[in-house]
């Protein structure tokens, strides 16, 4: 006669806690540098005498700065 054992289900212990794709934190040297070049690249894009002029024109000289 076969004897009948009982199943053992090891799911619960066969389980990997936090395991997966996990975002790394960066150094924060790497931060600033990217937020450097960032502003930079930005920075070389925008035209600059325009924007002084915008904020440093009196309203009686100039009703429109930016024409």
């Amino acid at each position: 006669m076969l004897r009948l054992s009982r199943q053992v289900y090891y799911l619960p212990q066969r389980t990997h806690k936090n395991f997966g794709h996990k975002r790394e934190p960066e150094q924060m040297f790497t931060v600033l540098w990217h937020g450097f070049l960032t502003f930079s690249f930005i920075g070389l894009g925008l035209n600059w005498r325009r924007i002084i002029n915008y904020f440093a024109a009196d309203d009686a000289e100039q009703s429109y700065p930016l024409d």
